[in-house]
């Protein structure tokens, strides 16, 4: 059904705007504990810090199975850490300069979270229930602590998505077109689905119409695919550019072929079945549902203490977040009660999620971290409507503070602390999800 409640200020008030900034402290609180554990290289990091390295000491890139822009961006965070440390502004360890960029990009997705729904709601309430949401998200959290490739694309696609839904609903202004277009480029070439990202953008453009009963302008089909059809591919092959100064062949046809190369090779190991294995592989229909997690790190002391690291997500907020979609899905497009908002968050999340139906070899249940913000602002969009309601009051607050307890048990599992084993087998007692 479509989106009406009563009237909130469309403007932010000096309240919201201290609400949000306690919600970001939350965010980097939660992302920044124990930043530093494992001391050590642990699950992708030990391709992904190298290949920064590599950039770093102008050798070719040893991570031959992604694109090179989000190695560039941690490579160049990397730099200013160990130049801010070498002027003695701090000594923090060095896994904590690995580390940074993905942090800031994850507490970035929690400010675009509430720039998204508060572009296409005017509701600062429904807007910082989203940014809280993705702030607390067990998956947007361990994700944040681990330098692999997925919240630094996670920032550049929500980015994109957002600079799209304030042309659709805000202003104007075809500028934000470009902007959304040369986002989505960044994070194409980070990982290739953020080409999943931007058909998603592209159909929202062509098909959501916010304002049926206005005289708004809205940006023509061909300008949209003009647009991004310039922006992506330019902004993919400029990210070559530092790679291709790492191949130690000057010739023209040789750094050709060297990166002609490198595309076989990723293409290659994404549809080889012998090449692409992993015993927490699973299929894009078990993501939604957390079916199949992704154990990043574990260690047991003789079955007394633990420590864990899980890509996981909260049943609640998951769960819920599916049905809204698929409840969203059935009513958006009603012709006697059209939901634009609802069709624009359909079409992008859908578009991120059914397009891996393509990879014959399965991947990993972290791959929805790029939808999170749009299940955000689903399950944002339904608390607002119970909390202006006294009869669904008590529910939306019972929803809360289930998610919050939920949130405080499996913070250990988000962050590695040290629990007792019973502990970790009370959280995680499905065997499915270990």
């Amino acid at each position: 059904m479509p989106y009406s409640t009563r009237p909130q200020p469309p403007t932010w008030t000096r309240q919201h705007w201290l609400i949000f900034a306690a919600i970001l402290l939350l965010a980097l609180a939660m992302r920044a504990v124990l930043l530093n554990f494992p001391h050590g290289k642990f699950f992708d990091e030990i391709y992904y810090v190298d290949a920064a390295n590599d950039y770093l000491n102008h050798r070719p890139d040893s991570n031959s199975v992604h694109p090179p822009l989000a190695k560039i961006q941690l490579a160049g965070t990397m730099l200013l850490f160990d130049v801010s440390k070498l002027y003695g502004l701090h000594h923090l360890e060095d896994n904590i300069g690995w580390r940074l960029w993905p942090l800031l990009c994850g507490v970035g997705v929690v400010g675009l979270t509430a720039w998204l729904a508060q572009s296409i709601t005017q509701r600062p309430r429904l807007a910082l229930l989203a940014a809280a949401l993705v702030a607390v998200d067990h998956l947007s959290v361990a994700e944040s602590r681990i330098t692999t490739l997925d919240s630094i694309q996670t920032f550049w696609i929500t980015l994109g998505i957002c600079c799209a839904a304030h042309r659709l609903w805000r202003i104007q202004d075809d500028s934000y077109l470009w902007f959304s277009a040369l986002s989505l480029g960044v994070a194409t070439a980070c990982k290739w689905n953020g080409l999943f990202a931007a058909a998603g953008v592209v159909l929202a453009l062509w098909t959501v119409r916010p304002h049926q009963e206005s005289h708004q302008a809205l940006p023509g089909r061909l300008k949209v695919l003009a647009i991004f059809a310039l922006c992506i591919p330019l902004v993919y092959a400029l990210s070559y550019l530092p790679y291709v100064c790492t191949v130690p062949e000057k010739n023209f046809k040789q750094v050709v072929e060297a990166v002609q190369a490198q595309h076989t090779r990723m293409i290659k190991f994404r549809y080889d079945a012998k090449q692409f294995k992993h015993q927490y592989l699973s299929y894009f229909f078990q993501w939604p549902f957390g079916i199949k997690p992704v154990w990043f790190h574990y260690k047991s002391e003789a079955q007394s203490t633990c420590t864990g690291i899980v890509a996981f997500g909260l049943i609640p907020f998951w769960w819920f977040a599916t049905y809204l979609l698929l409840e969203t899905l059935a009513g958006a497009w009603r012709r006697e009660s059209i939901d634009p908002m609802g069709q624009f968050v359909v079409l992008t999340y859908s578009a991120q999620w059914l397009l891996w139906a393509s990879s014959t070899t399965g991947g990993f249940f972290y791959y929805m971290l790029t939808v999170v913000p749009l299940m955000a602002v689903v399950v944002a969009r339904q608390l607002d409507r119970w909390l202006d309601e006294p009869q669904s009051l008590p529910l939306a607050r019972t929803y809360l503070v289930v998610l919050a307890l939920l949130t405080v048990l499996y913070f250990p599992f988000m962050s590695g602390l040290q629990v007792p084993y019973k502990y970790f087998q009370a959280l995680f007692f499905l065997p499915i999800w270990i």
